[in-house]
């Protein structure tokens, strides 16, 4: 997101949502990307379902997906549409790695559950700062609203990326 800065002048991490990267001169490789991610995360959840039988846990990371499709569908500035898909991606992607907790063994099912407690603890914080005006620079706990927003997303990208490697790893694990 560092790049972005560098191509969309005016645009700061700190200060400006993520989402805003969808509305300027960075929009068609934020928007794609988002919505390819949520496409891949739905798809995986069909398998996830085949491979453990109906399960409330492919449901919430399905439904995280959805929310990463919708916010590439629908870029920051088509309100109120992008916030309901930033919290369905947020807080369902926080309630999908706490719900993996059973399908890992230890320490990556505790990770899981800090990663989404995290998550679900700094999206609850942040529902605030859901429609500050363009440039709001409101703070809390000394974060703007660009801040509070990355931190509540990267535990879920961590997460999201950890439990598929996780995944990759028992499976060629039972292969032998």
């Amino acid at each position: 997101m560092l790049v972005a800065e560098g191509w969309y002048d005016g645009y700061s991490s700190r200060i400006d949502y993520v989402g805003d990267l969808g509305t300027g001169p960075t929009a068609i490789i934020y928007n794609v990307s988002v919505f390819i991610m949520g496409t891949f995360i739905v798809a995986g959840t069909v398998f996830l379902y085949k491979a453990q039988g109906g399960s409330l846990f492919p449901a919430l990371l399905a439904i995280s997906g959805i929310g990463c499709m919708g916010l590439g569908l629908f870029p920051a500035n088509l309100q109120p549409m992008h916030s309901i898909f930033t919290l369905l991606a947020i807080v369902f992607g926080a309630f999908a790695a706490i719900g993996s907790y059973p399908y890992q063994t230890k320490p990556m099912s505790i990770i899981s559950v800090a990663l989404g407690l995290m998550a679900l603890i700094l999206s609850i914080v942040f529902f605030p700062y859901l429609g500050l005006p363009v440039g709001s620079t409101e703070t809390f706990m000394g974060m703007a609203k660009g801040s509070l927003e990355r931190w509540a997303i990267y535990p879920i990208l961590a997460w999201i990326i950890a439990f598929g490697s996780y995944l990759l790893g028992t499976a060629s694990k039972n292969e032998n």
